[in-house]
């Protein structure tokens, strides 16, 4: 099991021991737990997608959505006509006229209405699934940020402690110089490795400003103060078959899904453009009053169009086109998942192997070459260089564990954005 580690190094004055706890993963201190609440994981990703502005404006989309759909249902309303005919110009009122009333109402033929409540309803459907598409964009975004975060906080600690040791060596060079076992020169490569390690601490409290505003600005509380972050728990990652991340990647990915549906979508609007050919009727009746002879009259009447010259050719053309457009989209996205896909499945596969020899073989023994070169040049076994070689070893490696523990949890955050299914859950 892969487990991640804080690498507190423990100073004595007596032995100048180092240790480093491998029972732990990104663990977080149960006491501190208890007497602060802190910021999870789960919690950052709550405030992440509850603040998020893209979010919230899909959402109106959607609800905007439901009333074009509504609408595309609705009939044409009926048309009332009221019409005079040879009203007398000899005198004022309309004894002499024929007077009329009319009711007409248009009749969409074809399936037109049907095919409109169809597009409306497709169009809602994309919608929905580009929701999905961002929530899990700003799932993947807050995840990387608050790891980030964490790494940085750790380096932090890193530096902190190589400090705590740079001046711990300073001291025995003091001491060893006032004794006259060494010259003046080893003195002064301890205060200057004494000088790199606070400016490194320096450069890792910069990183941490960084990442904590990334991480704030991500969750949409870019001026509120951050919580002391929880480490994420996780346990060593299983192998993985590209092939069956493929496979949960064609299925589950809602963005490739949207385009699927607007390859759909794009069909639909050619059979409808298709069905628009086809001209509506109009069908009319009315009451009119011949007042001349006193009589009362029913008319009614059809309307129809006769498709001579336009018969929406333009539009068809225009959708025929789209439709092929539509395709050629989707699978332009599917290559672009696919080959980010390849990449976070690569780089899990590597850093999952660095991050077991790390917490394995390399930390161990960098702790151990460094605790040896320590108490042998306080002995005077050894020379200052040596003992500054194990130093830089020991920082250089757990700055590199650390890279890989980030690219680690990075590919896996990745992994799961495009498969939509956690890695322990994956057969």
């Amino acid at each position: 099991m892969i487990k991640y580690t804080f690498i507190m190094f423990i100073l004595t004055a007596s032995s100048l021991a180092l240790f480093t706890d491998k029972h732990q993963f990104l663990a977080y201190s149960e006491e501190i737990n208890v007497k602060d609440k802190n910021l999870t994981i789960e919690e950052a990703v709550n405030i992440a997608l509850r603040n998020n502005p893209i979010i919230k404006s899909k959402k109106r989309s959607i609800e905007a959505s439901k009333g074009r759909i509504k609408q595309a249902n609705m009939m044409p309303n009926p048309k009332i006509n009221l019409a005079t005919e040879e009203a007398p110009t000899n005198e004022i009122g309309l004894n002499e006229s024929q007077n009329m009333v009319s009711l007409s109402q248009k009749f969409e033929i074809g399936g037109k209405r049907g095919l409109r409540t169809d597009v409306a309803e497709k169009e809602k459907s994309i919608l929905d699934l580009e929701l999905q598409t961002v929530v899990r964009s700003i799932t993947a975004k807050t995840k990387k940020a608050f790891f980030e975060a964490v790494t940085s906080q750790d380096r932090l600690k890193l530096a902190k402690v190589s400090v705590k040791i740079a001046n711990s060596l300073k001291d025995i060079s003091d001491k060893k110089f006032k004794a006259g076992d060494i010259a003046k020169l080893e003195v002064f490569k301890a205060e200057v490795e004494l000088s790199n390690s606070k400016i490194k601490v320096m450069e890792a409290e910069r990183c941490l400003f960084n990442a904590t505003k990334r991480l704030q600005t991500i969750m949409g509380t870019p001026k509120e103060p951050l919580k002391e972050l929880v480490p994420v728990p996780m346990n060593e990652g299983p192998l993985l078959k590209l092939e069956k991340l493929e496979e949960l990647l064609l299925t589950n990915y809602p963005e490739l899904q949207a385009q699927r549906s607007a390859v759909d979508l794009s069909l639909l609007k050619v059979k409808e453009a298709k069905r628009k050919k086809i001209p509506d009727i109009d069908f009319s009746v009315g009451y009119k009053r011949l007042s001349a002879t006193d009589e009362d009259t029913i008319q009614a009447g059809i309307s129809l169009p006769l498709p001579f010259f336009n018969r929406n050719q333009g539009n068809i053309i225009e959708a025929t086109e789209l439709s092929h457009k539509a395709k050629d989209d989707a699978t332009a996205v599917k290559n672009r998942l696919m080959l980010q896909l390849n990449n976070a499945f690569s780089l899990y596969a590597l850093s999952r192997e660095l991050v077991r020899s790390f917490v394995d073989t390399i930390i161990p023994q960098a702790e151990q070459a460094l605790k040896i070169a320590t108490l042998g040049y306080e002995q005077g076994e050894f020379g200052y260089l040596e003992v500054l070689d194990a130093q830089r070893t020991l920082a250089s490696t757990n700055v590199t564990y650390l890279a890989s523990l980030k690219d680690y949890f990075i590919s896996r955050t990745e992994i799961e954005r495009l498969v939509g299914v956690k890695l322990a859950d994956i057969k």
